[in-house]
């Protein structure tokens, strides 16, 4: 059996790692209060933003607008948002599997295709999926894995976040829809819900279409405007729609960059609070054990001593 001593090593071990977990709790929960205020300003602006895109998309043709109209998916683009860093629960595993079986889901729609396309005698389209991974986690697992096409990486935005850090990746993905690549972009990110609630989502945004939105209850506590008011706009929808749908994408990436960031440091206090009391309870059975091994020992040196005692009586 280990000695006391070995027991005494690893209750200041422990402590010692309690006290590390308990900071990085605190820490997390500071950022997460922060990163929670931002997103519920947030999600008012991208809701009215999202309203005013819908009043004008009615106004005018899909044709009209390259990001507006439909067309066969041949490649989808994934923008996929994880963490910089680990010790955060099941955030990012949660994730990775959604990852999974979106891309198991593309497959399963091309292999679908490929018999009807075999059916009619047609050409087979091919589907393809490629990645811009924000946060190494993401980035690692894709590579390990081999999810899809690993195409860009960004580094996360664990602290503050900037509109304008945004524009690269915007630029990237209407770009590259525009010029044909992708004729599908969506982004896959952790909602966040409350502070012990996360869900993964995928979210479309190109081409925009007003059911895109695949998330259960996201707007429950936001006021839509449901009024048939009418408007009147100068110069016209169509150039006033053209200048709004390149913001809008960007504002899609930036809303889903910040419920993001808010549900990465909610899993992470949540993991370190359930790392501390964790380590309160190794402690507690540790003394326990200490404890009694230490009574053992003395039991044994009293019966010793008075072994001898009589013995030499």
């Amino acid at each position: 059996m280990p000695s006391t001593q070995e027991f005494r090593r690893r209750i200041k071990s422990v402590n010692n790692t309690k006290q590390i977990t308990k900071a990085m709790e605190m820490v997390a929960s500071v950022k997460m209060q922060k990163a929670v205020r931002t997103i519920h300003e947030a999600r008012t602006y991208v809701q009215n933003s999202w309203n005013m895109l819908v009043r004008l998309a009615n106004t005018t043709l899909p044709e009209n607008h390259l990001l507006l109209k439909p067309v066969e998916i041949n490649r989808t683009a994934v923008i996929f948002v994880t963490s910089d860093r680990g010790l955060c629960g099941s955030y990012n595993a949660d994730l990775y599997k959604k990852l999974v079986n979106y891309c198991s889901s593309v497959s399963e729609n091309l292999k679908n295709s490929s018999q009807t396309s075999s059916s009619n005698n047609s050409k087979t389209p091919s589907v393809d999926v490629d990645i811009i991974a924000i946060g190494r986690k993401g980035a690692d697992f894709v590579r390990r894995h081999n999810v899809g096409n690993l195409v860009a990486v960004y580094d996360g935005f664990e602290n503050d976040i900037d509109f304008e850090d945004i524009i690269p990746i915007s630029k990237m993905t209407n770009g590259e829809y525009l010029n044909g690549k992708y004729d599908k972009v969506v982004v896959m990110y952790s909602n966040f819900i409350t502070s012990l609630r996360q869900a993964p989502v995928v979210k479309q945004i190109l081409p925009i279409d007003k059911d895109h939105i695949d998330i259960e209850d996201i707007w429950e506590n936001l006021e839509t405007d449901k009024e048939d008011i009418e408007y009147k706009i100068e110069p016209n929808s169509d150039q006033v729609l053209e200048k709004l749908l390149r913001r809008f994408i960007r504002l899609q990436i930036f809303g889903a960059v910040l419920e993001a960031n808010a549900s990465e440091h909610s899993s992470r206090m949540v993991a370190m609070k359930n790392a501390s009391d964790n380590s309160d309870n190794l402690i507690e059975e540790l003394t326990l054990t200490y404890n009694t091994i230490r009574q053992n020992g003395i039991t044994s040196e009293i019966a010793e001593i008075t072994a001898g005692a009589e013995a030499m009586a």
